[in-house]
């Protein structure tokens, strides 16, 4: 099952680039038939697993002489990615249905595959080889169909991604190298490592193999002071891009975090915890105030991701239980608001020709419908509680609390919450209030369709957590043991 849901991806990219297609009629129904269907078929296993730890797993044999081999899974931390990623493409299908070139489409396609492979992968091999093959269509995507500083933009966004990816490469050849005396072979495989973890945390080297894969992540979270790419990235892109770059991309790097850095090197994160919590409250405060400072809409949430990845950085300094959860549940909560948000920019900005707040006014007056949508999701955004956004923040501050590491830099964190929510409200009195000045269509048919899952979800995750919580709980607690058995 997890291998149809990364393969099937890959295979309707193929089939759209070899359909005769001039104006992609074809390849923007197929894209929306496939990327539903997956939504719906990753639902399906989201609501089958019944966990601990993971299920789903297959095997095949690869490159058996590098042991490296095709070993795929899914737990409780996994699975809520593998479902956002597949409804998060269909909503940016939905959401390009204006373009006319099918090669759009079908890198969407190969995004989603490749990103539900980086949440899949369980040897690091096949992990490092998906979390590349994210950055090409990704690329293009930016340089091609972006704004006027696309290439700049997308030549950042690949230079910052590719330095991160060969200090991963040199830590996950290390890191089976030392494995090697352990276990008397050569392996990439996620659980073979973690049996030598205990030995690799005693190796000297130990402290730059956490550091090899931590920058990586880091990078793709993305923390200051490696972030500078993430507002160019997105102001530049086409809503499509910012959608998945902002809701699935960026999960990478906390996922990633939690997955090798906390679950190969515990020893290692216990021992920089302070450091990462030092980081995680620097993008809390400074991503507030950057927001506070923007003129330009998509510019303002870019930046509100480094205030709340920052939390996520924080809740998984904490090692504790609660913190972790609440990085998990503040990345699923992040990808659902931020991708409404640039949804409802990218709608906005088509009828207004215009992206700059000091250019709009009376927009909820204008047009009820979007305005309501995007009003909703500043609220997200800062945090309302009754809103997905607010558990998270809450979770990973409480475990930051609860953490030796992280309390001192707790109170500084909340001050960040103040900022954020200081420029959602300005945006609102700027852009949402007021009278109109002209007037423009209101959400269409095909719009509602695109906005409405994430509508609903933002709401539901803030109301019924219990749709959430118990897989996340699934996937921490197994983690949680190797971890409390090897500190």
């Amino acid at each position: 099952m997890v291998s149809l849901l990364i393969a099937l991806p890959f295979l309707a990219a193929a089939i759209i680039g070899l359909i005769a297609d001039d104006r992609a009629a074809f390849a923007k129904r197929f894209a929306a038939g496939v990327s539903g269907l997956l939504t719906l078929f990753s639902l399906a296993i989201y609501f089958l697993y019944r966990g601990p730890g993971f299920a789903f797993e297959e095997r095949a044999s690869w490159m058996p002489f590098l042991g490296a081999g095709y070993h795929v899974g899914l737990d409780g931390i996994s699975l809520p990615f593998v479902v956002l990623t597949a409804l998060l493409t269909f909503v940016s299908v939905l959401a390009s249905w204006k373009k006319e070139e099918k090669s759009f489409f079908a890198l969407l396609l190969v995004l989603q595959g490749a990103i539900t492979g980086v949440f899949a992968a369980l040897d690091l091999i096949l992990f490092f080889f998906f979390f590349e093959i994210t950055l090409v269509p990704m690329y293009f995507v930016i340089a091609v169909w972006g704004y006027e500083n696309r290439r700049y933009a997308a030549i950042k966004f690949l230079l910052y991604s590719l330095v991160g990816s060969v200090l991963m490469l040199a830590a996950i050849l290390g890191t089976a190298f030392f494995a090697q005396e352990t276990l008397g072979r050569l392996s990439f495989d996620f659980f073979d490592l973690q049996k030598a973890a205990g030995a690799i945390a005693t190796l000297p080297a130990a402290g730059l193999l956490f550091w090899g894969f931590a920058l990586a992540f880091l990078i793709k979270l993305p923390s200051v002071p490696v972030h500078t790419w993430l507002p160019h990235a997105h102001t530049q892109a086409p809503t499509a891009g910012s959608i998945l770059l902002a809701g699935v991309l960026l999960k990478m790097g906390g996922y990633g975090l939690i997955r090798f850095n906390l679950g190969l090197f515990p020893t290692q994160l216990e021992r920089f915890a302070p450091w990462l919590a030092i980081l995680a409250v620097i993008s809390i405060i400074y991503g507030g105030y950057v927001t506070l400072a923007q003129s330009d809409m998509k510019r303002m949430i870019a930046n509100s991701s480094v205030n709340h990845m920052g939390y996520v950085l924080l809740g998984i300094a904490s090692m504790t239980t609660i913190g972790l959860h609440g990085a998990v549940y503040q990345m699923v909560a992040h990808g659902i608001i931020t991708g409404l948000m640039f949804l409802m920019i990218g709608l906005l900005s088509e009828r207004t020709h215009t992206r700059e707040m000091s250019k709009m006014r009376g927009i909820y007056a204008s047009m009820p419908m979007l305005g309501g949508v995007m009003w909703l999701g500043m609220l997200g955004g800062l945090g309302l509680p009754g809103l997905a956004g607010f558990l998270g923040e809450f979770q990973s501050l409480w475990g930051g609390f609860l953490g030796e590491a992280t309390r001192p830099w707790v109170w500084f964190a909340v001050f960040g919450i103040v900022i954020l929510a200081g420029a959602m409200l300005w945006a609102i009195q700027r852009v949402l209030l007021g009278e109109k000045e002209r007037d423009y269509p209101d959400l269409g048919a095909l719009e509602l369709a695109a906005v409405a899952p994430l509508v609903v979800l933002a709401v539901l995750l803030g109301l019924v957590p219990s749709l959430l919580t118990p897989w996340i709980d699934a996937g921490l607690q197994p983690l949680l043991a190797f971890v409390r058995g090897l500190l």
